[in-house]
């Protein structure tokens, strides 16, 4: 068989390319949410990554907003409805904990068997092989009072000292990780697992794939949410066993369920779905969570964007160069702009303590989003006041252009 011949494409039109296959596309709507708007983001992000950081607002609630907008508490509220009433999403560890969609569950269920055999995190698994008599405990306990959370096991259970937690939560996590359980609910962003078959629909226990199946079916949805990826992308996105999931790409190609691209610029292969759209319109103008899909893969970040991103959360603070909780600046299909944000409720103030402009710079407009998107951020997030501090060489004209309205 001859090798297709790669489509070609420049870096801004792969740009354009991810922009449009993960719904941030600029959209004007009004409408007031509902599930609809949910299910579309969930079509163009297949998952939802969770994160418990707040210092401006839960990460998955972030990530909805540059997508569907809305208001905090309402889309907070939407979101728990969806889960954990009409049960349209079931949690799992898909890329980190995240959300999916309900029928989307049974793609796991290769994971759920290899943690079972111990292909998961040390910790647990030592645990697990350790305590097996005491797991079955809590399961018979779940199943006798569910739904349960952590904190109601331990108050008759030991503590353990790994990562503090209980001995408890430790046998919750690895029953969780299995199958066995789901999360019924959350209170206060605090678990409630029950058995997964008391929670779930019963067609996701019916014939779930194959590994290779579902590998096969991640990997070409992986490459529909990413609109144009190279292979270390694509495994990624749903953390797959990285020797097994190429040779899967390869097997996509041949079939030509994936096509071969060049990307000027990039020092790699890439790679699009048949029916991928190799046009699109300009993006929002929004700051992005860093565990947005569109940035969490940091290498992909920089050969998308030429945007170096890290995390500088666990760094200390004296040795920090942009920030403690950092969200990039989307504008016009590019990350223009970086801003270290944090939301003080009991002040109702907005306060970003440092703002940095990328190397290609921003323009006057592109400085008027930014201060927009920050007053929309704060009115999203119920506050009234913004407060600019000194650090970086953006802070001043950002200060400067938001106190001019």
């Amino acid at each position: 068989m001859v090798a297709a011949k790669p489509i070609e494409l420049s870096e801004q039109q792969a740009r354009t390319v991810a922009v449009s296959a993960q719904g941030l596309e600029f959209v004007s709507s009004s409408a007031r949410l509902d599930r609809r708007h949910l299910r579309k983001a969930f079509r163009d992000l297949g998952v939802l990554q969770i994160d418990a950081v707040s210092a401006m607002a839960r990460s998955h609630l972030l990530v909805l907003r540059a997508r569907v907008g809305g208001c905090h508490n309402d889309l907070s509220d939407l979101l728990e409805r969806t889960a954990y009433q009409h049960r349209e999403l079931a949690e799992y560890w898909c890329h980190e904990a995240s959300y999916l969609p309900v029928q989307d569950w049974p793609l796991f269920h290769w994971r759920m068997r290899r943690a079972e055999q111990g292909e998961l995190w040390k910790g647990l698994r030592e645990f697990a092989a350790e305590n097996s008599a005491f797991i079955s405990k809590v399961e018979r306990q779940v199943t006798a009072d569910g739904p349960v959370s952590a904190g109601q096991l331990q108050k008759s259970g030991r503590r353990a000292s790994w990562w503090g937690w209980s001995d408890s939560k430790i046998a919750l996590e690895w029953l969780f990780w299995v199958g066995r359980l789901t999360v019924s609910k959350r209170k206060n962003f605090t678990r409630y697992y029950d058995l997964s078959e008391r929670v779930l629909p019963s067609s996701v226990f019916k014939n779930p794939p194959t590994e290779n199946e579902a590998h096969l079916e991640l990997l070409r949805r992986a490459a529909r949410h990413l609109g144009i990826a190279s292979s270390e992308d694509l495994v990624d996105y749903h953390r797959l066993p990285k020797k097994e999931a190429k040779e899967r790409i390869k097997e996509l190609v041949e079939n030509n369920d994936l096509l071969p691209v060049h990307v000027q610029g990039w020092d790699r292969p890439a790679y699009m779905t048949a029916d991928a759209k190799l046009s699109g319109g300009v993006s929002r103008s929004v700051l992005l969570s860093p565990f947005d899909p569109i940035v969490w893969f940091r290498p992909r970040a920089f050969r998308l964007f030429g945007f170096e991103y890290r995390l500088e959360i666990y760094v200390p603070a004296e040795k920090r160069v942009h920030g403690y909780y950092v969200m990039p600046f989307l504008y016009q299909n590019s990350l223009c702009a970086r801003v270290d944000v944090r939301s003080e409720l009991k002040t109702r103030m907005l306060h970003v303590p440092a703002a940095h402009v990328e190397l290609g710079g921003l323009d006057d407009l592109g400085l008027e989003a930014l201060a927009n998107e920050l007053r929309s951020l704060a009115t999203w997030r119920g506050l009234e006041h913004i407060r600019v501090g000194q650090r970086g060489n953006l802070a001043r004209r950002l200060k400067k252009a938001l106190d001019t309205k």
